[in-house]
């Protein structure tokens, strides 16, 4: 049964050096991949908290911008529109959508932290089974 291998498997095999040279069983090509596909993620993940960050700061200045006003009436972005809105709505929307951000990071950090968890664990495996032949860095 002759199958083809994948680009991480034949990495694996290319990188091997020791006169032992460890077979990569189905269960480590899983590991393998896993950690891939976390890492895919961790990078999903570190963007959209980067740009939650951002947002937040924006709706922070946004919030500054309505308290130092004159006007009554506010232009705000909905959608693909803007609506006219009295001050009330507009710092309501602000502390709503900040909230929202807020358990949004606080959801992405907790995956974040998880997904590092479990790489740690994957790269304890790995390395315990292939040593150096193998890279797992990020």
């Amino acid at each position: 049964a002759d199958m083809k291998q994948s680009k991480e498997e034949q990495e694996i095999n290319r990188n091997m050096t020791s006169d032992e040279e460890q077979e990569v069983r189905w269960v480590d090509q899983e590991k393998i991949n896993e950690f891939g596909r976390l890492n895919n993620r961790l990078v999903e993940i570190r963007a959209d908290m980067k740009q939650s960050k951002e947002d937040i700061e924006k709706l922070d200045d946004a919030s500054s911008e309505v308290m130092m006003a004159t006007d009554p009436e506010f232009m705000v972005f909905m959608g693909e529109a803007f609506v006219q809105c009295d001050e009330d709505f507009v710092t309501e929307y602000c502390e709503k959508k900040t909230e929202l951000l807020n358990t949004m990071l606080e959801n992405l950090s907790g995956e974040e932290s998880r997904i590092l968890q479990r790489q740690k664990d994957l790269k304890t495996d790995l390395y315990a089974r292939f040593g150096n032949s193998i890279n797992l860095e990020t």
